[in-house]
């Protein structure tokens, strides 16, 4: 009898021991799923902040280019202005920009250039030829009839020129833009 006492106390403490090592398993497997939602959760929080950080809103450089696009339509000419922006302007939004230009649309806007572009009806009052005008290079405008009206003396004498420019002068040198005209006369200086 001494030994079924024996055997039924081995059998309890060994019951005992199974049930409760079973329990802190399965205890162990629920806590390592618990550690691995939180893990899951905290990485989705920092991937939205990451989502919401990187949505920095794009400003302007002090150094930022304007391009100046103008189509007009009674002309069929497209006038390109670069310049720089003006300091006031940095770390203006592209919102802030477009209050500066109603009426354009901004076609490109990043922190060191913008370029903006509109249509007009009209002529864009850009036309010029280059004439000799009492030995001197002379700028005149053209209107949308084809008429000329002196516009300014460039103070560049002809008398110095080579006989192939004085031959393309006679005939008057088309220039369109500022731009075209600041480089051709700058050709001739």
């Amino acid at each position: 009898m001494a030994i079924a006492v024996l055997l039924l106390i081995l059998g309890t403490i060994l019951g005992v021991y199974v049930h409760y090592r079973n329990e802190t398993k399965d205890s162990n497997i629920n806590m390592r799923e618990k550690l691995a939602l939180i893990g899951q959760q905290e990485q989705i929080k920092s991937e939205t902040n990451l989502k919401t950080t990187s949505a920095i809103e794009e400003k302007l450089s002090p150094n930022c280019i304007v391009i100046e696009k103008q189509y007009f339509k009674g002309c069929d000419h497209l006038l390109r202005e670069e310049r720089e922006a003006p300091i006031e302007w940095t770390n203006f939004s592209k919102e802030e920009i477009q209050n500066q230009y109603p009426g354009w649309v901004i076609e490109k806007f990043t922190n060191d250039e913008i370029v903006v572009y509109q249509e007009q009806e009209g002529f864009c009052g850009q036309h010029y030829i280059i004439r000799e005008n009492n030995g001197i290079l002379s700028v005149y405008t053209i209107d949308e009839n084809g008429n000329e009206e002196w516009k300014e003396d460039t103070g560049i004498q002809t008398m110095y020129l080579p006989e192939t420019d004085l031959e393309k002068i006679k005939n008057g040198i088309e220039a369109l833009g500022d731009a075209e005209l600041r480089t051709i006369l700058g050709d001739y200086e």
